[in-house]
């Protein structure tokens, strides 16, 4: 494991480094707004900004303040407030449909799509079909002593999704295996419980990194790159990519990547159990070097409610 330590480190401080670096979707996003001046006679910078909050607005700027948030978000200073607000640019920079796409999915690091109510048919079925597949075959993972622990307990498999789940993800940070960890009272996580429930419905915004984060927990140890990148898709996110980047810049891809790479070269070959044991350890060791740079950002398996139960 100390090769395996150093090998993590070294890739962690790639991607913070990489991190201070522009991000390639801003650049895109460049390439877009220059393309629109150019449509639209050689307009210079001020007069494009005005155009585009027009088109925005259907109303004329009234002040020099006015066309600021267009500014900020072709320099990439800040990203518009909602997904609503990033399309209505989108619009106005006449891009097409796969442009648009990318807007969304690659610049503002969101799905294609967010379902605000539960519905029959159609995408929200479809991705709703997979989630159910993922989640059952997460519940029938769940190792024995775990399930001997909630049998005592009086509740049963599918009612304690959530405090399972959460107990897992904790065990990832402190590099546990299911058989050590103890399974406490649901009051535990019990703050994570809108959040988690509405997540499992697909309902409203989920962050892509939160969707990895789900995708990776129900799927070890049966999972690589390409299991991984074909699901982002079904839920209508962007496959990882080694270039992409999050909204704060941070190279979370190419981390998750290069995790990955490492999990299939140590562990081809060997049992399911083995190669659990090697992605608790090596993910416990990257999460504790990461958190001890200050950086949460990168931290794939790490979300806030955990920080309620240290």
């Amino acid at each position: 494991m100390e090769n395996t330590q150093r090998t993590l480190q070294r890739l962690a401080d790639s991607c913070l480094e990489q991190g201070k670096k522009e991000r390639p979707e801003k650049q895109w996003l460049g390439r877009m707004y220059d393309r629109f001046r150019k449509e639209n006679g050689d307009l210079g910078k001020a007069e494009a900004d005005e155009l585009i909050y027009m088109k925005m607005y259907a109303q004329v700027p009234k002040k020099s303040s006015d066309t600021l948030k267009i500014r900020y978000w072709r320099t990439g200073r800040h990203l518009p407030v909602s997904r609503e607000q990033c399309l209505s640019l989108g619009k106005a920079l006449e891009l097409d449909g796969e442009e648009t796409r990318y807007l969304m999915q690659g610049y503002y690091d969101r799905s294609d799509l967010v379902f605000e109510t539960e519905q029959e048919d159609g995408a929200y079925r479809q991705r709703m079909g997979l989630l159910n597949e993922l989640i059952q075959e997460y519940l029938d993972k769940v190792h024995p002593i775990v399930k001997n622990r909630l049998y005592r307990s009086g509740a049963d498999m599918e009612h304690s999704l959530r405090h399972i789940y959460y107990t897992d993800a904790k065990s990832y940070m402190e590099a546990r295996e299911p058989d050590q960890t103890e399974v406490k009272k649901h009051i535990a996580s019990i703050n994570y419980v809108s959040e988690f429930n509405r997540q499992m419905k697909l309902l409203g915004e989920i962050p892509r990194r939160t969707m990895i984060r789900h995708l990776l927990l129900f799927s070890v140890p049966f999972v690589n790159r390409e299991l991984l990148n074909s699901r982002l898709e079904v839920f209508g996110y962007l496959p990882l990519d080694a270039g992409h980047t999050q909204v704060d810049k941070s190279r979370l891809d190419a981390l998750v990547l290069g995790f990955l790479e490492l999990y299939e070269r140590n562990c081809q070959g060997k049992d399911p159990e083995e190669c659990s044991r090697w992605f608790r350890g090596a993910y416990g060791v990257l999460d504790r070097y990461l958190e001890k740079k200050g950086n949460n950002s990168l931290r794939f398996l790490y979300f806030k409610a955990l920080k309620g139960s240290e």
